[in-house]
């Protein structure tokens, strides 16, 4: 009897260590709290969303962010942010339109396949409203001055580089997998360059080749030199517009190249890109001002966290 009892001990520990284990508290924020269950049901979520996996070096990165929410929906509390019934269920109807979803049956497979039930997402949605709210409080207006966009774009000026193109013909005299006609294609591209650079039209004279029947060219248009294949970027380096290449070695065969036009690089113009800027200067101060309003938060809260008890 005695083993017996032992035994059953020996059994039940574990079982009764996981127990304690899953309920365990990673996160606390004065009385709100989060345990090992939900941040793992939150990792299977966020798999799902983004299609990657947490990984052990993202721990502490999805950690901080716990305790950013936990924070936040405190100072919710304290600014009395309320979130209605209609507020959560216009939000599930917007996931519905944006997912092409007319039914629930079909809307509840779809957040099974996510790992989460429809309480869950109504939880979660409401607490991403109240979340929005209090940073719109929190954080308030970003003006941001046309001047300021300017000076970001002439310091960040490169970003906007529009590379050097070259607008381009060219023809190619195909060879042979046996090589059987190599010597007398070749010849045929050098001729070629010597009565284009003796005065010839390039490209009335790429039409006489291709009327033979195995030889193709034309107008290959502008190209971006980071974009030429390493053969045609070396035979076009040292070419001025109206020049044409020697015949080079090209995988299909024998090929010339002439340079059309040369654009010079430049940069995209300040009223192209003013938009983008402007939309990343309001991500930054935005995320600099949230990381603000945060870090005073935990200043006057009880904030705890244990990533010692949370692992994947």
């Amino acid at each position: 009897m005695k083993r017996f009892c032992v035994l059953l001990l020996l059994l039940a520990a574990p079982a009764a260590a996981e127990k304690r284990l899953l309920e365990a508290i990673v996160v606390r924020v004065n009385e709100r709290i989060l345990t090992v269950s939900d941040l793992r049901q939150r990792a299977v979520e966020r798999a799902a969303e983004t299609g990657k996996k947490l990984t052990p070096e993202d721990i502490p990165t999805f950690l901080q962010e716990a305790v950013d929410e936990l924070c936040l929906l405190e100072r919710a509390s304290e600014l009395k942010i309320e979130v209605e019934r209609a507020d959560v269920e216009a939000a599930v109807a917007q996931l519905k339109e944006q997912n092409h979803i007319a039914d629930d049956k079909a809307f509840d497979e779809l957040l099974a396949n996510l790992g989460m039930t429809r309480k869950q997402l109504e939880e979660r949605l409401k607490a991403t409203i109240t979340i929005n709210r209090t940073l719109q409080k929190e954080v308030g207006q970003l003006p941001i001055t046309e001047e300021e966009l300017k000076s970001r774009y002439e310091k960040e000026k490169e970003r906007f580089a529009i590379p050097e193109k070259v607008h381009l013909e060219h023809v190619l005299f195909p060879i042979k997998s046996d090589g059987s006609n190599a010597e007398s294609q070749w010849e045929r591209a050098r001729r070629l360059v010597a009565a284009v650079r003796a005065g010839a039209d390039f490209s009335q004279s790429v039409a006489e080749e291709t009327k033979k029947g195995d030889a193709s060219g034309g107008d290959l248009g502008e190209i971006a030199l980071p974009d030429l294949r390493e053969e045609v970027a070396k035979a076009v380096a040292n070419l001025q517009t109206g020049e044409v290449s020697d015949p080079f070695a090209h995988p299909a065969g024998v090929h010339v190249i002439r340079v059309k036009n040369r654009i010079p690089s430049s940069y995209k113009p300040f009223s192209q890109v003013v938009e983008q800027l402007r939309l990343e200067e309001m991500d930054r101060r935005y995320r600099q001002r949230l990381r603000s309003v945060v870090d005073n938060l935990k200043t006057r809260y009880v904030v705890e966290v244990h990533p010692e008890y949370f692992s994947l």
